[in-house]
């Protein structure tokens, strides 16, 4: 692990360790932040190991999405530092999030989506979304997230080359999922992280495979 991303994240550990008001630990990350994400040397020494093949940072450790990468996770869970990899026009789909987190662009311009819920939450996988607000921001600039209802957002590349982005979430609720919303029909739906959707999708296969045995046994 590079030095600076080190010390970056003892200062955040010891901070977050003595300081439980998440209002209070988010304006300290979007404050220490800043240094991690104009210093484009060090990220460009992160991805030339990528292109090299070396042991950091680990491009098989299991994420939610498929262009992030973890770079750093906090032994007693107080934090996750991950980088995002944005291809041209590349955004996620509009979802929640499972703890607090501030993020920010490395290089080009980084979207953000917030959305508001304006249902009551009563209906099963129904959800109504408007937009309240976006955000374009630039390396150095920062934005937050809240858990759940609070942080539904979308983020992503409006620009036509690939750049990079970190985020810093929280400890994070013990979900095992966050949550995806379609606007066009108000609908909800699980977003699973690959490693834990195949085990899900297994767990299903095998289920159905051992009912058709029994049927074909009758």
């Amino acid at each position: 692990m590079p030095p600076d991303i080190s010390l970056f994240c003892q200062r955040c550990s010891e901070y977050l360790s003595s300081t439980v008001e998440d209002g209070a630990r988010i304006e300290f990350i979007r404050s220490e932040l800043p240094h991690l994400l104009l210093n484009q040397s060090l990220f460009a020494k992160v991805l030339h190991n990528m292109v090299e093949g070396e042991k950091y940072p680990d491009l098989q450790h299991s994420t939610m999405f498929d262009n992030e990468l973890l770079l750093y996770a906090d032994r007693s869970r107080l934090f996750s530092l991950r980088l995002f990899l944005w291809a041209p026009g590349e955004y996620t789909p509009v979802h929640d999030h499972n703890s607090w987190g501030v993020i920010g662009p490395v290089s080009g311009e980084l979207e953000v989506f917030n959305y508001s819920r304006e249902d009551a939450g009563s209906r099963e996988g129904y959800a109504r979304l408007v937009e309240i607000e976006r955000l374009r921001l630039l390396p150095g600039e920062t934005a937050f997230t809240l858990p759940l209802n609070k942080g539904i957002h979308k983020t992503g590349n409006p620009t036509q080359e690939t750049i990079l982005s970190l985020s810093l979430y929280g400890n994070p609720l013990p979900r095992g999922y966050i949550n995806g919303f379609d606007i066009a029909t108000c609908s909800i739906y699980q977003i699973l992280a690959p490693k834990m959707k195949k085990t899900q999708l297994a767990i299903q296969a095998l289920h159905s495979l051992m009912n058709s045995k029994r049927g074909g046994q009758k």
